[in-house]
């Protein structure tokens, strides 16, 4: 922000010498937006404001010095406040505009219903760690979580319930990993994980945590059916699969391993097997 308010004060000063270079007859108000806008957009409303303020009276000051004539001494005044209203509109209309692209951005990587991230935002992410992997060799885990008998929840205690289930497991699922781990629920009640620098061991204690607040978020709903859990499947990859898909099969294959093993296990592997 320093910088930022610096070259937009600049901005303001080279406009204001300009101004009184070119006298009274060219005006330059106009001009005095674009650091406004720039600071507005960058640093946000108060120092747009405050930008605004220097830039109206700058002007008002430029036109004095510059020799205009008005039939009152209070007109200099006037047309000075005239134009900070319109560099405060201005300022106003942008920081709507920017708080309404960082909502949208926001919605856009995130999962409506639960506030962890959605797939697109995950696959990017995974993505990344693979990239990651390629160039430094430090292993990741990739994890599915997957409800079993949840279609139970909604169809006795109703859709309400299960939204809230989810919506308590994405919460707990986030306070049970590390900032730097990644949630994500992929639709209906799967979700995934993604762990950095994570290796078996490690993979296996951050996993019985995860299935311990998924417990805690059944436990959270009265009335969930008793045999309602998570099956977890989890591969830690110490090389580098060929791309995304093949990790998220390989994460898949091994959640429905579980499936088929009798539900609520979690079972980790690495990749690749031996």
């Amino acid at each position: 922000m320093p910088l930022a308010v610096g070259c937009a004060l600049a901005a303001v000063a080279v406009l204001g010498v300009l101004d009184y270079l070119t006298g009274n007859e060219i005006s330059f108000s106009i001009f005095y937006l674009a650091p406004i806008a720039f600071l507005t957009w960058t640093s946000g409303r108060l120092p747009g404001l405050g930008l605004a303020v220097v830039a109206a009276t700058a002007w008002g000051v430029v036109d004095v010095a510059a020799g205009s004539h008005y039939s009152h001494p209070l007109v200099p005044v006037w047309n000075s406040l005239v134009r900070l209203a319109f560099f405060a509109v201005t300022v106003w209309l942008i920081a709507d505009t920017r708080r309404a692209h960082a909502i949208a951005r926001t919605l856009a990587r995130q999962d409506p219903l639960t506030g962890v991230a959605n797939g697109r935002t995950f696959r990017e992410d995974l993505d990344r760690e693979i990239a990651r992997l390629r160039r430094s060799g430090s292993p990741f885990t990739l994890a599915y979580v997957d409800l079993d008998r949840f279609k139970q929840v909604n169809d006795t205690l109703g859709h309400g319930a299960g939204d809230e289930l989810l919506r308590a497991i994405g919460s707990r699922l986030g306070a049970a990993l590390r900032t730097t781990d990644i949630v994500a629920r992929l639709g209906g009640d799967e979700f995934a994980l993604l762990l950095p620098d994570t290796d078996v061991p490690a993979a296996s204690q951050a996993l019985e945590r995860v299935g311990s607040a998924v417990r805690a978020s059944i436990e959270r709903i009265p009335g969930v059916p008793p045999d309602v859990g998570a099956t977890i499947g989890a591969v830690v990859f110490a090389e580098a699969p060929a791309g995304i898909d093949e990790a998220l099969r390989a994460a898949d294959q091994k959640m429905y391993e579980g499936k088929r093993s009798g539900r609520g296990h979690v079972l980790v592997s690495r990749w690749p097997t031996a």
